[in-house]
C-alpha cells in the first residue's frame, strides 16, 4: 500500500524551488520559451544541430549562446523563462528552477 501525500508547507522541509519541464521545437527564426517564473533555465539540446540561445531580448548573432547538440547548458540571472529564446532546428527540452541547490535555512 502506497504512502499518502502529506503537505509539508510551513515546515523546514517545504520545497520552495518550484521547477517545471518543457519541450520546445527550435526553428530557423528566433522564438521565446514559454512563460514560467524562475531564476535559471537548464537547456538540454537534443535537436541534432547547433542551437543559438539568447537572453534578455537580444537577437543579434553576436550575442548568441551557441549550444552544441547533446549538451546541457544553464542560463542564470533570469526572472522568467520567456527571457530566453532560441533558434535552430529540432526538438529540445528545458527545465525552469529558482536555484540549483536547496538553500540552507
Amino acid at each position: 500500500m502506497g504512502q499518502s501525500f502529506t503537505d509539508n508547507n510551513g515546515t523546514t522541509h517545504h520545497n520552495i524551488n518550484q521547477c517545471r519541464s518543457f519541450t520546445f521545437t527550435a526553428a530557423a527564426s528566433i522564438a521565446k520559451f514559454a512563460s514560467q517564473p524562475c531564476s535559471e533555465v537548464v537547456i538540454v539540446n537534443t535537436s541534432g544541430s547547433l542551437l543559438s540561445a539568447y537572453d534578455s531580448g537580444y537577437s543579434d548573432p553576436a550575442n548568441a549562446l551557441l549550444i552544441p547538440d547533446n549538451t546541457v547548458f544553464t542560463i542564470r540571472g533570469l526572472t522568467n523563462s520567456d527571457q530566453v529564446s532560441a533558434a535552430g532546428s529540432g526538438p529540445l527540452s528545458y527545465r525552469t528552477q529558482f536555484f540549483s541547490n536547496n538553500p540552507q535555512r
